[in-house]
């Protein structure tokens, strides 16, 4: 908000002349920004000048979550999205109301969650933390994500500044299709920008490579989605624990990345005092906790494109569900056809059978003759 006059805001204790505050009001009046058709416009001093006189945003759940802004968390199905972002709620709830809109778990699944099932005892939330579940019988005569975006206007109207929304790709059906999310996202923006929201949601990735890093373009219905977030998070599982997690940036707006690849947040996801958490373990390297790229893995990759190819699909049908380069594909496919790969058989009972990967004269899975290093030489985009 500007300030309507300096002198005052400055707590000075001498008296302010009506000559100075309307002095101060034609100012203002001749320096805020003009109209431009839809746009308003200024120098960009002064919008620095503005930019003074606003708030700081404020940094939610050691700098993962940024006040006033967008802030996206993503990862795979069953990674633990609404974990974090419940510990994340509950953290900024101890400060300011928070809204929680989930519509993955049910009432019951959420008491179970945060109930440690041996002794009966439940997790006590700040009174803070609100969580609510769609009204399937409020839903005859408008769409789910009319239905949020109304939702989160009277929650803003009621005061409340800080909303989550669990999550993105339930809302949005047809989420894969960039136009579906995009308008949902605009509309979510304008709100924020009336009311100053901090917006919490929570997506899916696309299906993906887990020996590659995680990037922004791993959030489904990416690239145009992706431009109009402040701030993205991207949790990620261990190849060291099936109970370890790690949280990555992939977007922010604000300065360094807090947790970039080479200093990712590591969590084990554990029932701890009543209420199931991720639970920090320190810092990491996001190439430590990935699966490795070797012989076997890359068996593996051309075995699935064949067998893909075999059921009918087109490279570029096999790209969107592998989540993998079309010219990737491409090559592998090529490779494991001059190495004798077939699609996985569906008896296997069958003596008859061709193995689904070719072998040497021992019985070997993987290699075909003397040329070691014909399969593996080249690099994955």
């Amino acid at each position: 908000m500007l300030m309507s006059n300096s002198k005052e805001m400055e707590g000075s204790s001498k008296p302010v002349s009506t000559a100075e505050r309307v002095r101060s009001k034609v100012k203002n009046a001749r320096d805020k920004p003009k109209k431009m058709g839809r746009l308003n416009y200024a120098t960009a001093n002064k919008w620095v000048e503005i930019g003074k006189t606003l708030a700081d945003p404020i940094f939610f759940f050691f700098r993962m979550i940024v006040q006033f802004e967008i802030n996206i968390i993503f990862s795979a199905a069953n990674t633990g999205k609404s974990l974090l972002l419940t510990q994340i709620a509950e953290d900024i709830a101890r400060t300011q109301k928070v809204l929680v809109i989930d519509c993955e778990l049910s009432t019951k699944q959420f008491q179970m969650r945060n109930t440690n099932l041996e002794t009966g005892s439940t997790h006590l939330f700040p009174e803070n933390f609100l969580r609510a579940e769609i009204d399937p019988d409020l839903l005859d005569d408008v769409s789910l994500e009319d239905a949020i975006f109304d939702s989160v206007e009277q929650a803003a109207k009621d005061g409340i500044k800080v909303i989550c929304i669990d999550n993105l790709t339930f809302i949005c059906t047809d989420a894969e299709k960039a136009e579906v999310t995009i308008k949902f996202m605009r509309k979510l923006i304008k709100l924020k920008k009336k009311y100053d929201l901090t917006l919490i949601i929570v997506s899916h990735t696309t299906k993906r490579d887990p020996s590659k890093p995680l990037t922004q373009d791993d959030l489904s219905g990416s690239h145009k989605l992706m431009a109009l977030i402040d701030n993205a998070l991207a949790v990620g599982k261990s190849i060291k624990d099936p109970d370890m997690r790690y949280v990555k940036t992939v977007k922010f707006r604000d300065g360094d990345f807090p947790y970039p690849a080479e200093s990712i947040a590591v969590y084990r996801i554990e029932k701890k005092d009543d209420y199931t958490q991720f639970v920090y373990q320190g810092r990491g390297d996001e190439k430590e906790h990935l699966r490795p790229r070797n012989q076997m893995t890359e068996l593996e990759d051309m075995q699935e494109f064949i067998d893909l190819e075999a059921r009918g699909m087109t490279l570029n049908q096999i790209a969107a569900e592998t989540g993998r380069k079309r010219s990737t594909i491409h090559r592998k496919l090529k490779k494991a056809k001059e190495m004798g790969m077939v699609p996985t058989t569906t008896s296997s009972s069958d003596p008859t059978a061709i193995p689904s990967h070719p072998t040497d004269e021992m019985g070997n899975v993987g290699r075909v003759g003397n040329d070691d290093d014909k399969l593996f030489n080249d690099e994955e985009e």
